[in-house]
């Protein structure tokens, strides 16, 4: 860099002595310097700067100098800020952060540190300076409340059946892998239709028990069983004419599959532990990541129930198979967050939603959003650009790595004694021998066992009632019968 190119330096600083030595130190090195030792002077001279790095210092005859660095901060990236204090604490110094400080240096001042903090603050500047032509604005927020984004050619389609099936009160089923926002597109379809003012309420069937799950949908009797203490009403009597969202349906337990299709056949139900019959007359839509016609076949799924569902069906795609949509999407989620936590970011580098749009997003939108608000809670200037998002990308919650990149899959050890034999099992198999394998494991602690799986509580015990799994007689020399591990602490 030539020393034309060096941006200018200004220091704010009531020791004089401070201001002096910096000021020859810098000028030494080609810098244009300036020195100011009051807080109302600082301001007035960054009035007249285009760019430059400030090294400010908190305590000013007139001012906080934190009161300075949020005005600096509200000039966006144009310049790099140097906090320096004799007086550091935590209240401080999470305020200097919170308004985008380049770096926090403690005084006695170490030139060398200071040093490095200049350059450090002039290399961003001139990335920042060449990344400018190809920022993308972030637009204002215009929508409180979450919505569908889309110009795919799928979401169009998508769009158009939202607005054909709104007009009447059919049943709609919602398909697509988790994240894609089925529960978004079942609120959409409410809100356009003539109900809208209606109540909607979604239910996740597979974070529900069976036992648990037919008295929030249908309500209960006081005694029906051991806790109702009172008469409650379930979700069909409070949605009235409104929505009932069944999310993961094909998560339901057979028993019930059998009570909501009289719902939808005759609509009509009784409460847990009554009698008496009730009318519904509420819309039920529902979604599953998994493929009910499958399930159909396997008799893990009322082939009845399947059909009254599926009378109309909207199949939502992943995001990787409508990439034309994610810098739409990243903007979106961009400008909501900064609604959301009071944050504003103004731009976002082309090169950054180049890279996004190159992701597969296994976790699709739901991932997409993680990572952008991850992003914006992170960035210290009102920009976001690709050097941030590969820095926030961590084991746990890292960003796929970028297309074109080439991996050697490591070679599958054979296990000990197979030869290389392959001995052909159904799923249904191999899930049953790894959950008993697991439960044995964790010697049949439930909690810890839905950990190592992956999954929900009701669903494993659905799982061990569907196999007729138990605790193998191997654990009875511990002094503990079979029902404590069934029954898990």
């Amino acid at each position: 860099m030539s020393t034309s190119e060096l941006a200018p330096i200004l220091i704010i600083d009531d020791d004089v002595s401070i201001c002096k030595t910096l000021k020859l130190h810098f000028e030494c090195q080609g810098h244009v310097v300036h020195q100011r030792h009051t807080g109302s002077e600082g301001i007035e001279m960054l009035e007249a700067f285009d760019t430059g790095v400030v090294i400010l210092d908190i305590r000013l005859p007139d001012a906080n100098g934190l009161d300075i660095l949020e005005s600096i901060h509200h000039q966006g990236s144009r310049f790099y800020s140097i906090i320096m204090t004799a007086y550091p604490d935590m209240e401080s110094t999470v305020r200097a952060v919170q308004n985008g400080v380049g770096e926090y240096i403690y005084k006695p001042i170490d030139i060398h540190e200071i040093d490095s903090a200049v350059t450090k603050g002039i290399q961003f500047l001139t990335r920042d300076q060449k990344r400018t032509a190809s920022m993308v604005p972030i637009p204002p927020p215009r929508a409180t409340k979450p919505k569908f984004i889309g110009k795919s050619q799928a979401m169009k389609e998508i769009f158009k059946t939202v607005g054909m099936v709104s007009m009447s009160r059919t049943t709609v089923h919602i398909m697509g892998e988790s994240g894609t926002g089925k529960e978004l597109i079942a609120r959409a379809i409410h809100q356009c239709s003539a109900d809208a003012g209606q109540p909607f309420i979604s239910i996740n069937c597979s974070a529900i028990v069976e036992t648990l799950l037919e008295s929030e949908l249908f309500g209960h009797e006081k005694g029906a069983f051991t806790g109702a203490v009172s008469r409650k009403e379930g979700k069909f009597a409070l949605a009235r004419s409104g929505v009932i969202f069944l999310d993961e349906i094909g998560e339901m337990d057979i028993n019930i599959q059998a009570k909501l299709l009289r719902v939808l056949q005759e609509r009509e139900y009784e409460m847990v532990g009554g009698k008496e019959t009730f009318k519904s007359n509420c819309r039920v839509i529902s979604a599953t990541n998994r493929e009910l016609s499958q399930m159909v076949k396997e008799k893990s799924f009322r082939e009845d129930l399947y059909y009254r569902l599926n009378v109309i069906s909207i199949h939502i795609p992943p995001l990787r198979d409508r990439r034309e949509d994610i810098p739409d999407l990243a903007l979106y989620f961009i400008s909501s967050t900064c609604q959301s936590i009071g944050k504003e970011i103004r731009y976002i580098s082309q090169d950054a939603l180049n890279y996004l749009q190159e992701q597969s997003w296994t976790g699709n939108v739901r991932q997409l959003q993680n990572v952008l608000t991850n992003a914006v809670i992170m960035a210290n200037t009102d920009r976001i650009t690709l050097d941030q998002l590969l820095a926030i990308s961590r084991p746990e919650t890292a960003l796929p790595q970028p297309a074109g990149e080439v991996f050697q899959a490591s070679p599958v050890a054979e296990a000990p004694g197979t030869n290389g034999d392959y001995s052909p099992r159904s799923l249904h198999e191999v899930e049953k021998e790894q959950i008993l394998k697991t439960l044995n494991h964790t010697r049949w602690h439930k909690g810890k066992t839905c950990d190592i799986l992956g999954i929900t509580r009701p669903r494993l015990e659905r799982k061990i009632k569907k196999y007729r799994l138990k605790p193998e007689k191997i654990f009875s020399g511990s002094g503990m019968g079979d029902d404590s591990f069934a029954d898990e602490g």
